[in-house]
């Protein structure tokens, strides 16, 4: 019995212990989670009820109106309009390809761009908005917002889209926007709104910073389906800056009309007194709407492959040899190096000899001076002045007229063209130079290359004797601008090659005096000019050209009036012959039209900025 009862006692006192650790652990746990929930409640209710927030609130960047583009005048070339717009949150629909097929009851989704929503669905954060398809009429946009309560994470919106007025004639300065690419997404929050747009080309490029403004933000409580139950607050997106050009938009239409006629060519005119481009055609040109919004793939590819490239500004990015027009840079440098006086005379017996090689000239002129040499453009003079230059102080005029550079410029895509010297080819080919490449250079081919935006800016150079800066931006504001600086050249020098230049169109026997003008109202009004016949083939080209790319490139420089110049014109056509018959008379039309509109003279628009008519629509945001 006592070892029953010390037995059952020690079994009594074991649960005791058991009972009381058991206790102890369980008042333990409790404690902690206690602790855990004051800490969770009291302690941190600050961060839990943020996260909270951020799944009842959704935040979305509101797209700011790009500022819009107006010409000297104040004709909107580019301008922001209404988009109406649906998207999609993924994160929000039960299913993303349900989502999709009920959008598409009501507006057309493409098999494309439902691949393109489902891979960004999975690329990104599914809380991120995706625009389904944009360009709505407003019968859609209404059918949505009525139906929206049956379509979890379907959301309808108002944006903008870049429209071009004039499209064409304007294209390539102005250029065109475009959708962000992969390594532009990351340089600026407002490049993940969908259906955001940037500069790609052109003063959309250059200027996009300034165009594009800052982005907005709104702030929707939302329901468990991604509803938007009321707007919490929102802050206002600043409008891009307007921005007026220097170009006269009717007079864009009318050069570009004239180059109509020819496969490739361009056309540059400036104010010779202050820089201002007036004028910039390409030809082919290409209407910017086409691929500015709701692009067609197969008309882009067109656009980019095509065998005459109508993406490509050929006045501000093609390379050309300018031929005879360099002549007059040939001459100026003579003359400053004292290599040459305008009275020595040059026999030309047709051709010239160096080395072994002979070099044509396009006729036999005998004995010739400096004015009948630029009037009758005598390749034998110029070789003569050439060789004696040599290239290096050729080179030293040929930059200070503007030729090898491309000039700090609001527009995006400008090529400088090739101005060489001896240091040049060491640096380019790593060959040294030979006396007989300085003969071609002289007469502007060999190595030499220009761009028809160059040209005019030599021809400005040399009318206006200041130091011209092409300007595609007219300044705003009422500060005076600053004087242009003086060239580097003797102004004597510079009269007596504008003597040449008056003879080359104003004088008998001079090589474009079919193209002299003769405005109504304006007698005595003289153009000065410079014909250019050039190889259309590059310095050791192998290739052998056919048909119309064999004829040579016509080109034609000029400036008016003679007595006062005002404006500066350069005109380059590809395989279009001589330049004395082609792109001389299309000078002479547009030169024409220049004096007898003169838009220099007459005052230029201000922009108001802020920032034009749409500024409400930016911040429009969700209508739903």
């Amino acid at each position: 019995m006592k070892k029953a009862r010390d037995h059952a006692l020690k079994l009594r006192h074991r649960f005791s212990r058991r009972a009381l650790l058991l206790g102890a652990g369980q008042a333990g746990l409790f404690g902690l989670l206690a602790w855990r929930l004051r800490q969770l409640q009291i302690m941190e209710t600050s961060e839990y009820r943020l996260l909270s927030d951020e799944n009842r609130v959704n935040r979305q960047l509101t797209a700011p109106v790009r500022g819009a583009i107006f010409d000297r005048f104040g004709a909107a070339i580019a301008e922001d309009k209404e988009n109406l717009r649906v998207l999609v949150i993924p994160a929000y629909c039960k299913s993303l390809a349900a989502a999709l097929a009920e959008i598409s009851t009501i507006v057309p989704v493409t098999a494309a761009d439902k691949d393109r929503i489902m891979r960004a669905s999975r690329r990104r954060s599914r809380y991120l908005p995706i625009l389904v398809t944009e360009g709505l009429t407003w019968q859609q946009f209404a059918l949505l917002n009525v139906l929206a309560p049956q379509f979890p994470g379907v959301q309808t919106d108002r944006a903008s889209y870049r429209h071009y007025s004039d499209a064409r004639s304007a294209a390539h300065v102005v250029g065109y926007v475009g959708m962000a690419g992969k390594g532009e997404v990351d340089q600026d929050p407002v490049m993940r709104i969908p259906g955001f747009r940037i500069g790609k080309t052109g003063i959309e490029k250059g200027l996009d910073r300034e165009l594009r403004g800052h982005a907005g933000s709104r702030s929707y409580e939302v329901d468990a389906h991604g509803r938007i139950v009321r707007e919490l607050g929102s802050i206002p997106s600043e409008p891009g800056k307007d921005v007026v050009l220097a170009l006269d938009h009717e007079l864009q239409a009318l050069a570009l009309d004239r180059l109509a006629s020819q496969r490739r060519g361009s056309l540059v005119a400036l104010d010779c007194t202050t820089g201002d481009v007036l004028v910039m055609v390409s030809t082919p040109s290409f209407d910017p709407n086409e691929i500015a919004f709701k692009a067609d793939a197969k008309r882009w590819a067109a656009l980019a492959t095509g065998p005459d490239e109508p993406l490509n500004n050929r006045a501000a990015a093609g390379l050309y040899p300018p031929g005879s027009t360099f002549k007059v840079v040939n001459a100026l440098a003579g003359l400053t190096a004292g290599v040459i006086t305008p009275e020595e005379r040059i026999t030309c017996k047709g051709g010239y000899f160096f080395g072994n090689h002979f070099f044509h000239c396009w006729k036999t002129h005998g004995p010739i001076a400096l004015h009948d040499a630029i009037k009758s453009s005598c390749d034998v003079y110029f070789y003569e002045t050439a060789h004696r230059l040599g290239i290096d102080r050729l080179a030293v005029t040929g930059r200070a007229l503007g030729l090898g550079q491309t000039h700090d410029s609001e527009l995006a895509g400008l090529k400088a063209g090739v101005m060489p010297d001896t240091a040049w080819k060491r640096a380019t080919l790593g060959a040294p130079w030979y006396a007989g490449e300085t003969i071609s250079c002289g007469i502007g081919q060999g190595y030499v290359l220009a761009t028809p935006l160059e040209l005019a800016v030599v021809v400005a150079r040399i009318a206006s004797g200041k130091v011209i800066v092409p300007r595609f931006v007219r300044p705003q504001g009422s500060g005076a601008q600053p004087p242009l600086a003086p060239l580097p050249i003797d102004p004597v020098h510079l009269q007596l090659v504008r003597d040449g230049m008056s003879a080359v169109v104003n004088e008998k026997g001079g090589t474009a005096t079919r193209s002299a003008l003769t405005i109504p109202g304006m007698p005595g009004m003289l153009m000065g000019g410079k014909t250019g016949t050039a190889q259309a083939f590059g310095h050791g080209s192998k290739r052998h050209f056919t048909g119309w790319e064999a004829q040579p490139h016509s080109l034609f420089i000029a400036f008016a009036p003679v007595d006062a110049p005002r404006y500066a014109v350069a005109c380059v056509v590809e395989h279009g012959g001589y330049g004395a018959h082609t792109a001389a008379p299309i000078v002479h039309d547009i030169m024409t039209e220049l004096l007898l509109r003169d838009p220099a003279a007459k005052p230029a628009f201000a922009a108001s900025n802020p920032a034009g008519a749409l500024s409400a629509l930016a911040d429009a945001g969700t209508a739903r």
